[in-house]
């Protein structure tokens, strides 16, 4: 099994699609990793479309609305990681429609499921982004300040988003903003827009120490008139979809920091294995033998504690704790071990020939999307 481990038998449909997310990451995704990182701010959109007619894309949205059926976190899971150890930035920017299809499967109406999701099945499907952080706020999204003022026939939004994951490159977005500024969370509610809304604008492209496949920029929101047919789910419950949704994206990532992890092990494995120095395989050397034990330990750990965090999801638990243990453990794994490959490979690893460097410089933002590690920690802790 191409996975870190398969902890319980898989159905032969999930075989099928891990299968071929392995291939298409060997083939397809590792080989481009280096020049995507060099392109600094410009995202990988033939890749894209090459996974969309593989059918990569929309695995995870429901077959009603035209997508692959696997709805399930565990499946996710299984994927998310395949693809993240050929590159994480890239892997992520593959699945990024499913992170905007969360929110709407959770407040989303039939109508609504219909109008937005259908367009991301397919082998062309549109580009999507989710709109939360904003300067001011990041994992506390409850106190954002973008706001969403009643007018005739709808809402009128006025505001600012920072850091959003495909902004600008998007054709569809979810934005939270308060209706009732008075409120913390519950006073946030969910808005569907399009590109190309009048008052919408963004700025440029973010530079960022890693994952530069998916490209990042601020949005302005000067008086943009959204209807109200466009309002997801009731006023106020948008910290609700929010929430829940982090509950499913934060054990996503956790399995993308888990590739990642895994990517990095492996390869300083076999480097150690065929670098000799003192006479004998540097992995025969106490000190790299037992990193790397470290490493296979740590990534084993966080790969089980994510499968069940994916798992108690899909049987329709409570896996708030759950989530944020699988994020907090994969992330800072997936830190460790991208560290513990660069030390491996000595100056080597230093070097921009090998991929660790970029690498680590990837994995720290699994440290800091979706929640930081000390709000991970903030979250496990209120429910000890």
């Amino acid at each position: 099994m191409p996975t870190v481990s398969e902890p319980w038998p898989l159905t032969d449909e999930q075989r099928d699609i891990v299968e071929l997310c392995r291939r298409f990451a060997v083939n397809e995704i590792r080989p481009r990793g280096r020049e995507v990182d060099e392109r600094d701010v410009e995202s990988p959109l033939d890749i894209f479309r090459a996974a969309a007619k593989a059918g990569i894309t929309d695995f995870m949205l429901p077959e009603e609305f035209g997508g692959g059926g696997f709805t399930d976190v565990v499946t996710q899971c299984l994927v998310q990681e395949q693809l993240c150890w050929g590159d994480p930035g890239i892997g992520n920017f593959l699945c990024s429609n499913g992170f905007f299809a969360d929110p709407v499967l959770e407040l989303g109406t039939a109508a609504q499921k219909e109008e937005w999701l259908r367009p991301l099945t397919g082998p062309e499907p549109l580009y999507t982004a989710l709109a939360t952080t904003e300067p001011g706020s990041g994992s506390d999204a409850a106190s954002i300040t973008t706001t969403a003022r009643r007018v005739e026939g709808g809402y009128e939004i006025t505001g600012q988003k920072a850091w959003i994951s495909n902004g600008g490159l998007a054709d569809q977005y979810v934005v939270f903003a308060k209706t009732d500024p008075s409120l913390r969370s519950s006073g946030v509610t969910a808005f569907l827009l399009r590109k190309g809304t009048g008052g919408m604008t963004f700025g440029e492209p973010m530079k960022k120490m890693g994952q530069r496949a998916i490209v990042c920029r601020e949005i302005f929101f000067d008086h943009v008139v959204v209807p109200e047919s466009d309002r997801l789910g009731d006023e106020g419950r948008g910290f609700h979809g929010l929430m829940k949704t982090f509950d499913i994206s934060r054990i996503v990532l956790a399995a993308a920091a888990t590739g990642a992890a895994r990517a990095a092990y492996e390869y300083a494995r076999d480097y150690a294995r065929e670098r000799t120095q003192f006479g004998k395989p540097i992995i025969e050397h106490q000190a790299v033998a037992f990193r790397l034990a470290d490493m296979a330990t740590r990534i084993e750990s966080a790969w089980l504690l994510t499968l069940n965090a994916a798992r108690r999801i899909d049987a329709g638990e409570n896996a708030t704790r759950n989530a944020a243990m699988a994020k907090l453990q994969a992330s800072e794994t997936a830190m460790f071990c991208t560290w513990a490959a660069v030390q491996t490979l000595g100056g080597w690893g230093y070097s921009r020939e090998f991929p660790v460097e970029q690498w680590m410089r990837d994995a720290k933002l699994e440290e800091l999307e979706e929640g930081t590690s000390d709000i991970m920690r903030l979250v496990i802790s209120r429910q000890l």
